[in-house]
This record gives C-alpha cells, structure tokens and sequence, in this order.
C-alpha cells in the first residue's frame, strides 16, 4: 500500500481484487474502465445513517461504469445507469434525464460485458425470479450485474422523495415512501446481485431497479410478475470502493449490524399507492 497526500489505493491480488480509493480521483484522471470490474461509491452502511449528500459526480460515474443502479445526493430518488445513460425516478414517480453535474452518496456501476445469456424464465413473483437465477449464476461469492430486457406483466416499485438536513436514518425516511404497481410494461431489469460476505458494505442479494422502454415509468423494484425475456449476465472479479472524503464520514457509526433495517428498507411496501 501506498500513502499519498490526496489518494490512497490499495489493491490485493486476490481472484476478488478490492480497491479503495480515498477520496474519489479528480475527473479526467481515470483510465478507461476495465470490463468485469465493480465500481462502488460509499458503503450501504454509510447510506442507513443517513449520510445522503453526494460523494461522486455523475459525469464521473460513468467514466466507471454504463450499467448499474443507486440513488442521487439528498436521496433523491432512484438512480439508474443503463446504456451509458443516467436516469432518476423521482418520488413521485416521474422518470427525468440526470444532470452530469449532480452526485451520488451511493451507487454501484460496471462496464457491461455480458458472459451468458438464456431466456428469462417466467415467475410470478420476485423471489421465484431469484431462485431461478442463482441456479444459472453459481458464483456465489462474487458480484454479478443482471441485465432483463423483456416484458412484465406486473412490477412493484417505490422510490423516496427528497431529504433535506439534518437527515433522517434510511429506515424512517423508507417509511414514507412511495409504491406504486405497473402492468403490462416493456422494459429493463438492473439488478446487482452481491455475495453475502459483503453485508455492510453493499446489499447482500438481489438489488433490482426497473427502466421501461419508453423511459416513463421505473423505480426499485419490490415485486415483479415475469412475462418472457432475456437474461445477460456479467461476473465482476474486481470491486473498487471510492469512501467519502469529508471528515463527518469517520465519526459515522459503521460498526453497528444494520441488517434488520437493511432487510426491512429493501423490501417493505410502505403504506402504498397505485
């Protein structure tokens, strides 16, 4: 490991490579992105305490990456990465193209390289959609970004509004939001599916958004009915994690077990509304 003045990157010859950057290089500084690579900003846990302002802009998110899913700075929305192309779903529900100059206090983007494709077998509901897949995706212990484009005859999303200071911990804020129902929808899955032993640092499982062909309508995915489609895959064998390089970020509580909070924030439907 090197020490510098602004940027520490430390990087392990391991199948599973981890790199920490601390903080995020200037913009322009990045070499092209390698494929099969993850690139992750802040850690899951830093988001459920409620550190929501931005860490990474996004014209330099996608210098990392043009697939993947997160949030926007002051939580606001769903953030969604598909096609070189930043998307957010609003609380509300609206779908609007990302300006380059907002930010992310989390999101997780690769540069898609897909290494299997099959039918997307149909399922009725989320969990049948996951079973199904970790019987096709066997590597267990690394990161794999799912990409479904196919027709759905029925998804559950939500989404959060915007928050302002002193901010809420992710949990009460999920209490609020918004879930609505779709059918009958052409569209994307995003998923990032993350090995267990990442717990705290990002969603252990499934982690799905959604982007209908016409870019009006997405959200987190909570449920989904599967009509038919395509499923690509892509296995990530490196992992980078740029930290937040505001000094708040060392005196958030980071050692706590949020996996109950996590648990109930990724799944719950909320009060609900169509």
């Amino acid at each position: 490991m090197t020490s510098h003045p602004r940027k520490v990157r430390a990087c392990f010859c391991l199948p599973l490579a981890l790199c920490l950057l601390i903080p995020a290089c200037s913009p322009g500084s990045h070499p092209a992105p390698a494929p099969h690579r993850l690139t992750q900003v802040s850690v899951i846990d830093a988001l459920m305490v409620g550190r929501y302002d931005g860490v990474m802009p996004i014209a330099e998110l996608l210098r990392h990456g043009d697939f993947g899913l997160g949030t926007l700075d002051h939580l606001d929305g769903e953030l969604i990465i598909v096609d070189g192309k930043a998307y957010q779903v609003r609380g509300d529900g609206v779908v609007e193209d990302v300006p380059a100059a907002r930010s992310t206090p989390f999101a997780s983007v690769t540069t898609f390289a897909p290494q299997g494709e099959r039918d997307c077998p149909k399922a009725d509901r989320l969990e049948e959609l996951e079973a199904r897949l970790d019987g096709a995706m066997p590597q267990k212990n690394h990161f794999v970004a799912v990409r479904i484009d196919g027709r759905f005859d029925s998804l559950t999303m939500r989404s959060v509004p915007r928050q302002e200071p002193p901010y809420r911990p992710l949990d009460e804020v999920a209490k609020g939001q918004s879930v609505w129902t779709r059918t009958d929808q052409q569209g994307t899955l995003i998923g990032l599916r993350s090995p267990a032993w990442a717990g705290g640092l990002n969603v252990p499982g499934y982690h799905w958004h959604f982007l209908s062909a016409d870019r009006k309508t997405g959200g987190h995915i909570l449920d989904v009915k599967v009509r038919d489609g395509r499923v690509r895959h892509d296995v990530c064998g490196e992992w980078s994690i740029v930290l937040d390089p505001s000094p708040d970020f060392d005196q958030a509580d980071l050692v706590k077990d949020r996996s109950k909070e996590l648990h109930r924030v990724e799944s719950s439907r909320g009060a609900g509304r169509e």
